[in-house]
């Protein structure tokens, strides 16, 4: 008898630390790149498929077979050669036929080397004629498209839209383009900004 009450007081307690969360209510914190990449439901809700075309991706330097998606575990920080991750993905927007999208993505060893990276890669050759926003996807983002000022800007296809939107979260740098002949893509970089921030949250 004296057994199977302590038995049962043993079971309430060690029932009783344990906490057990509802499905689908565990959210772990970003560890990498990788987590940051857009999924299927992601590019479904947004409208985008992967590009898969062999030309597209040998000159964002991605030559696995059967992959959209290029990442290195072990990236260096130009800046302060900081070890990092970086990944780079290529995209088409469905309704946009000739719209490509790059997203890039760094994770950096530390905030200065990331502000560093930032500020260079988001002002450097840009004029200010062409920015749309600054600060609307968090502190230190910059949205914006190309315009004739920039420098070389006078010898972009003047039909060529090129948008821009870098977004600093925590310790990762998120840097978004598109390349076509519409100025509808703007909305969907918006979108993929605000998709990949709710990664974080």
């Amino acid at each position: 008898m004296k057994l199977a009450i302590i038995l049962a007081i043993l079971l309430i307690l060690t029932g009783g630390c344990s906490t057990v969360q509802p499905s689908g209510t565990i959210k772990t914190a970003i560890s990498g790149t990788q987590e940051l990449v857009l999924n299927e439901q992601d590019l479904q809700q947004i409208g985008m498929v992967n590009d898969f075309n062999e030309q597209d991706l040998q000159q964002l330097g991605i030559t696995s077979n059967g992959t959209n998606c290029w990442t290195d575990e072990e990236y260096t920080n130009i800046v302060d050669s900081s070890l990092g991750q970086y990944s780079i993905c290529s995209y088409i927007i469905n309704s946009l036929n000739d719209t490509q999208v790059i997203i890039e993505l760094q994770k950096f060893a530390n905030y200065e080397a990331l502000n560093g990276s930032y500020q260079y890669g988001s002002l450097h050759y840009y004029s200010i004629e062409g920015l749309i926003s600054e600060n609307d996807y968090g502190d230190q983002s910059r949205f914006r498209v190309n315009n004739v000022n920039d420098y070389g800007g006078q010898y972009n296809d003047p039909n060529v839209y090129y948008y821009h939107l870098w977004i600093c979260k925590k310790e990762y740098l998120i840097h978004i383009t598109s390349k076509g002949s519409s100025k509808e893509a703007k909305e969907y970089i918006a979108k993929i900004g605000q998709r990949i921030l709710s990664k974080f949250e």
